[in-house]
């Protein structure tokens, strides 16, 4: 039972190691001699086999349905009815699980063996276990084949009702918001909307009891796992209702479920407590003690669950601690409350902090996903919009990102691209051809009636909050054709300004520094060595365009051997501006280890930036591969470098979403130097302008910028009147801006 239920060390590995015993325990434990012990292992026995990884997945199954038979041959009704309910509720998941045999018939064998352990467990007698059989005899009804569908439908939704009579969010959380969600969902499929929205409100309530009790971090992103998207299907739901000020109340459904680790760290460590300090000084000193002991442990945390020891127990020590801190923290932010002017310190954003975040002629733009359909929620100071785009689903998306789920043998986005990091040479054609497919595909389904909604509304800059897995995707490249441009292509940001950010929290504490933060100098990271991957030759001249752009006096550069990971970290606060030019790497499952490769292969990873407490950082520029792509187990949370660094105390953030070009990222970030330090533009609009010029410049337009770097490659870029060597979006949509 121990190694069954063990979370630590292999899942697989575990459950083999529970079948292995359990085996060993019926030598002993036979139906003869010991017929109530052998019928309790042979009912364990079967639920290894039915949560077993490794083996044949339908043999398993099968080899859980005779030991759950075998076991009631002894657990009858009569003799034992407690047990052969529990017994009857395991049989019924198994053959609701099954894979052999004709899956109408398995789903009404299901619905017997639960309606059967039902007049056991019944309402009165043992209300938990009624409710969770409830529950499981809702699913059943609600996939079930024969019989009217309609009638099925009805008597799930009943089903769904009547567990939630016992499972109600204060005293069952977990067991509230897996039932609601799953009520809420299928609610959500009839188009019942507003059954939808309440029964979603309390799954959102039962989750959020479940967060607020989660301590460590490793907790909090379990509790975020199993939330998952909750958020984003209630949102979607509510904003269908239609009622007054619905779009409004979904904005802020998404913005409190969306990087919340961020927003609560932001929050947390960069409150205004001047008026605090002044009134109260005590009270401000008490909060910053403990607060820094929180942000030291939080960094203990992280460097656990990267290290060799994350599948080992925390130290109860940590847990002690983090507890307490825990309670300490809430003890005085309840007196902080007590202040005047302080009454909703560190409470979840409200929809005027999301206002607050807007600039008058830049929107920011929710974009939402759902298995039902998607919508933009478009917030200007004035009104919010909903933009219905039921043309991309869910399905659609995971399509784009994996290909069909029917046919394994297909991949799409992330698979090609993962073909092209293992062997960039090989698969660049494969890669590109991916990149046009995907960003064409996103334009009819998502950004091209984003783009035109906007403009209608007569803006010229959005700001996007994809949620989900649409933070993987270069939106602002998704296209159109256009005989009109040089290319014969319309892309997204033709027409529009477009950065990005995690959520609106973020964009405010960024406009709060850059308002603050005047560029006065740089520090410039050149190319750190020795490092195992190959050398990037146009390195130099990117760091030299850089710095060129500032005085002698504002301007450091840190090269080769000496750029270690402590030596960068001890410069990074004296600078407004950081550019980073070297090799980065995203991990797409632990992104805390994500980062930049320094000197000796040392790694300036995601966790280094969470640790930093940066004042007036303005702009870094990530000229890296793959710094700006976020980890995909929690997509909601957009646990990333440009995240990192926005929560660190940066403005603005340049990073990438591939694999990038060496010289064609030289090109791009020497004429963003020109167009930011010189023209004068906004960071954001350099980067913006730079990459049109990069795709729309001829070879004699880009040859002034390769004569330092290769004047044989320039010469030769001087005889190409009519091409464009770096037209393809390989080449420059991979940039993004994060911020402002």
């Amino acid at each position: 039972i121990a190694y069954k239920n063990r979370i630590r060390g292999d899942r697989a590995e575990n459950i083999e190691q529970a079948l292995a015993a359990y085996e060993q325990a019926l030598t002993v434990m036979t139906q003869s001699a010991m017929p109530v012990d052998w019928a309790t292992t042979r009912m364990n026995l079967a639920t290894a086999y039915k949560n077993r990884i490794r083996g044949d997945r339908a043999e398993n199954i099968e080899q859980a349905l005779a030991a759950y038979e075998q076991a009631l041959t002894v657990r009858t009704q009569s003799a034992m009815p407690v047990d052969w309910a529990l017994t009857m509720m395991n049989l019924a998941t198994a053959y609701y699980f099954r894979i052999r045999g004709d899956r109408a018939e398995n789903i009404e064998q299901a619905i017997a063996a639960y309606e059967q352990a039902l007049t056991v467990r019944t309402q009165s007698a043992m209300p938990v276990e009624w409710a969770e059989t409830m529950m499981n005899l809702a699913t059943a009804y609600s996939d079930r084949i024969r019989g009217d569908r309609a009638e099925n439908i009805e008597q799930s939704i009943a089903a769904y009702q009547s567990s939630l009579e016992v499972f109600i969010p204060e005293l069952l959380p977990n067991d509230c918001r897996r039932t609601a969600s799953s009520l809420a969902s299928l609610y959500s499929d009839q188009q019942c909307w507003q059954e939808a929205d309440r029964v979603y409100q309390k799954a959102l309530k039962a989750a959020e009891t479940l967060y607020q009790s989660a301590i460590l971090l490793d907790s909090k992103a379990a509790e975020l796992a199993a939330t998952a998207d909750l958020p984003r299907r209630a949102a979607y739901a509510l904003a269908r209702t239609g009622n007054r000020q619905a779009a409004e109340a979904a904005v802020l459904t998404l913005e409190q479920g969306r990087a919340r680790g961020l927003s609560e760290s932001l929050e947390r460590d960069r409150a205004n407590l001047t008026q605090l300090e002044q009134t109260t000084p005590q009270l401000y000193q008490q909060y910053q003690t403990i607060t820094t002991q929180l942000r030291n442990l939080e960094g203990q945390q992280r460097d656990l669950a990267t290290s060799d020891q994350r599948h080992k127990l925390t130290a109860t020590e940590l847990r002690d601690t983090a507890t307490a801190l825990h309670h300490k923290l809430t003890q005085t932010i309840t007196k902080i409350r007590q202040v005047e002017g302080y009454a909703d310190f560190l409470a979840q954003p409200s929809f005027e902090d999301i206002r607050a975040a807007l600039h008058p002629d830049n929107p920011l733009i929710y974009l939402v996903t759902t298995p039902n359909g998607s919508m933009a929620l478009i917030v200007t100071v004035d009104v919010t919009d909903v933009l219905w785009l039921d043309a991309l689903t869910e399905t659609t998306l995971r399509e784009i990102l994996y290909g069909p789920a029917e046919d394994s043998k297909l991949s799409r986005y992330l698979g090609v691209y993962q073909d092209f990091r293992n062997d960039s040479k090989a698969n660049h054609l494969a890669w590109c051809k991916e990149i046009d497919n995907t960003t064409r595909q996103l334009w009819d389904s998502l950004m091209g009636p984003v783009i035109q909604q906007t403009k209608n509304l007569g803006f010229e800059r959005i700001t996007l909050i994809p949620t989900g897995y649409l933070s993987l995707l270069p939106l602002h490249a998704a296209w159109t054709e256009d005989n009109l441009k040089p290319n014969g292509r319309r892309y997204a940001f033709d027409d529009l300004h477009i950065t990005y950010t995690p959520n609106a929290l973020s964009l405010k504490a960024a406009r709060t520094v850059a308002a603050c933060t005047p560029v006065t100098n740089i520090l410039a990271i050149n190319e750190p060595q020795p490092v195992r991957a190959s050398s990037l030759p146009s390195a130099s001249h990117e760091i030299a365009k850089a710095i060129s752009t500032f005085s002698i006096d504002d301007r450091e550069f840190i090269q080769h051997e000496d750029a270690t990971r402590t030596a960068v970290l001890e410069s990074l606060p004296q600078y407004s501006v950081v550019h980073f030019a070297c090799h980065g790497l995203a991990d797409f499952a632990t992104p805390l280890n994500s980062g930049l490769a320094m000197a000796n292969d040392e790694i300036l990873s995601l966790r280094d930036f969470l640790a930093l407490q940066l004042q007036s950082l303005r702009l870094v520029i990530l000229s890296a591969c793959e710094t700006g792509i976020p980890g995909t187990a929690l997509p909601d949370e957009v646990v990333s470098l440009p995240t990192g660094l926005l929560q660190a105390g940066v403005a603005g953030v340049v990073s990438s979403l591939w694999f990038v070009a060496d010289l064609s990222t030289m090109v791009l970030l020497s004429r963003f130097y020109d167009l930011w330090r010189t023209e004068n533009l906004d960071p954001p609009a350099a980067l913006h302008q730079a990459q049109i010029w990069l795709r729309d410049s001829t070879g004699p337009e880009l040859a002034p910028y390769l004569r330092k770097s290769n004047p044989a490659l320039a010469q030769k870029f001087e005889q190409a009147l009519d091409e464009r060597p770096f037209a393809h979006p390989f080449y420059w949509a991979a940039f993004t801006y994060s911020g402002v």
